[in-house]
C-alpha cells in the first residue's frame, strides 16, 4: 500500500506557522501519517495533491497550542478552599474522572500538549498513560506527578511531603521512580494554600539544586514555583528550566526587578512563565473587579515588573494555571487576550509563546511549529487571531499526530 493514498490535505485563507515570519495566505498543508509533509503558499504541485483534502474558509491553521501549567485535578472553583476541600474529600476515581475531562475539554478548546504542575498520587499519570495507549481521547500530557513541598508548604494537600535535604532528595528520586516527566519544586510558598507564606522560601539553595541535579542526571527538566524574589537567587543558580510565575515580588505591595539576575536567566537559556490564569483576566471577567484580595490589588504593581522583564529579553511561556479559582481549562483563549491587554505584547508573541517556544520550553522538539517534518498537531479557528486573538476561542477543528480529533 502506498502510504501517501491516506495523505490529507488541508486549506484555509490563512496559515500562521509558528516560526514568527509572515502569515501565508491560502495554503495547503499536506499531512501523511503522523507528520506534517509539505507546507505551501497556493495549491501543492499535482504530483503532490493526491490524498482526501479538506477546506476551512474564513479560517486560519495555527499549530496546536501547549499549556505549560495546568492542574488537571482541580476545579477551577470560585475560592481557593473549596477547591482543596474537593482535592482532599473525594476518591481516587472522582478525582481520575475530573482529570480526564478536563484533558478532553482542553483538546477540544485547541490544547495539544498540555503539562501538569501538580496533581495528587498517580492521578494525572493515569490520565496521561491511557491517552497514550488511545485508550481515551485527549491531549499529549507530561506529569510532575506531585509536586514538593513543606509539611503545611503550598499545596501540602497534593501529599508529597519533604523538609529535609535527604526528605527532598527522597522526594525527587521518588517522582522519577514512578516515571514523572519532569519535577516540580514549590521554591516559595503560595496564595492558594493559607498556611504557606508566598512571601518566604520554602527550600535553601542546595535543596533546590539537588532536586534540579537529580532531574538532569535523568534526562529530566524541572520546574520551579517562584511567587516572591526572595527564592530566585537559588532557583537561578540551580538553572531551573522553567520559572513559573517569576514574581519579584519583595513585600507586599512592591516589586523589585533585579536586572543582573535577569540576564543570568538569559545566558542561561532559562525560561519564565507568565501566569495569565482567572484573576489575571480581569479584563474580561467583570467579578474579579470585586475581590479585593492582594493578588489582584497588586496585578498593575505585576504587570509592570514582568513587562521590564521581557524589554530585556527574558524568554517565556504563557500559561493558565487551569484548575486553580476561575480558572476553567477550556478558556485558554481569555488568557491570550489578557497578556495582550496588561502586557502589551502582539498576537504574534503571545502565539508563539504557546507553540514554539512552549515545545521548546518543556523539551518536545517535534512540535509548535507547523514545518516540514513536525508532528502534525494543528488547529483550525474562524477569522485571523493575528488581527483579533478572540479568534482563539472559535476553534473549528483539531488534528493531533495527524489525526483529526472530535469537537
Amino acid at each position: 500500500m502506498n502510504p501517501e493514498a491516506n495523505a490529507i490535505l488541508i486549506t484555509a485563507d490563512r496559515l500562521w506557522d509558528g516560526t514568527g515570519g509572515a502569515t501565508l495566505v491560502r495554503p495547503t498543508v499536506r499531512v501523511v501519517g503522523e507528520r506534517i509533509d509539505a507546507v505551501e503558499c497556493g495549491l501543492l504541485p499535482p504530483s503532490s495533491c493526491s490524498g482526501d483534502r479538506i477546506d476551512f474558509p474564513g479560517c486560519t491553521i495555527l499549530p496546536g497550542l501547549i499549556d505549560t501549567h495546568v492542574h488537571l485535578v482541580m476545579s477551577a472553583q470560585a475560592t481557593n478552599e473549596a477547591i482543596i476541600d474537593q482535592v482532599l474529600r473525594e476518591s481516587d476515581e472522582q478525582l481520575l474522572a475530573r482529570s480526564l475531562a478536563n484533558a478532553q475539554a482542553a483538546l477540544r478548546t485547541g490544547i495539544t500538549t498540555l503539562r501538569d504542575c501538580g496533581g495528587k498520587g498517580t492521578i494525572v499519570r493515569q490520565v496521561r498513560d491511557r491517552i497514550r495507549r488511545g485508550e481515551v481521547a485527549g491531549p499529549d500530557v507530561l506529569s510532575c506527578g506531585s509536586p514538593i513541598t513543606t509539611t503545611r508548604g503550598h499545596c501540602w494537600w497534593l501529599g508529597l511531603i519533604a523538609d529535609t535535604h535527604d526528605q527532598v532528595r527522597q522526594a525527587a528520586e521518588r517522582m522519577l521512580r514512578e516515571d514523572a516527566d519532569f519535577l516540580k519544586v514549590m521554591a516559595t510558598g503560595g496564595n492558594m494554600t493559607a498556611s504557606s507564606d508566598p512571601m518566604r522560601a520554602q527550600y535553601d539553595p542546595e535543596a533546590l539544586k539537588s532536586i534540579a541535579d537529580i532531574g538532569r542526571q535523568s534526562g529530566k527538566h524541572s520546574a520551579a514555583h517562584v511567587l516572591s524574589r526572595v527564592a530566585l537567587p537559588g532557583v537561578v543558580a540551580a538553572n531551573y528550566r522553567t520559572i513559573e510565575h517569576c514574581d519579584w515580588r519583595v513585600e507586599e505591595f512592591r516589586y523589585e526587578f533585579q536586572p543582573d539576575l535577569a540576564r543570568r536567566m538569559i545566558d542561561q537559556d532559562q525560561i519564565v512563565g507568565l501566569t495569565m490564569s482567572g484573576l489575571a483576566r480581569r479584563a474580561f471577567l467583570p467579578e474579579i473587579k470585586h475581590i479585593n484580595i492582594g493578588p489582584v490589588q497588586r496585578l498593575d504593581m505585576r504587570f509592570a515588573c514582568e513587562r521590564l522583564m521581557l524589554d530585556l529579553g527574558v524568554r517565556y511561556t504563557i500559561h493558565s494555571d487551569a484548575g486553580v479559582r476561575l480558572c476553567p481549562i477550556d478558556r485558554f483563549d481569555l488568557g491570550l487576550q489578557a497578556a495582550q491587554v496588561e502586557l502589551k505584547l502582539t498576537p504574534n508573541e503571545i502565539l508563539r509563546a504557546v507553540t514554539a517556544t512552549a515545545a521548546e520550553a518543556i523539551g518536545l522538539p517535534d512540535r509548535g511549529t507547523l514545518t516540514t517534518g513536525k508532528r502534525a498537531d494543528l488547529i483550525v479557528v474562524d477569522g485571523d487571531p493575528l488581527k483579533d486573538l478572540a479568534c482563539m476561542g472559535k476553534v473549528r477543528a483539531v488534528m493531533k499526530a495527524g489525526q483529526w480529533q472530535v469537537k
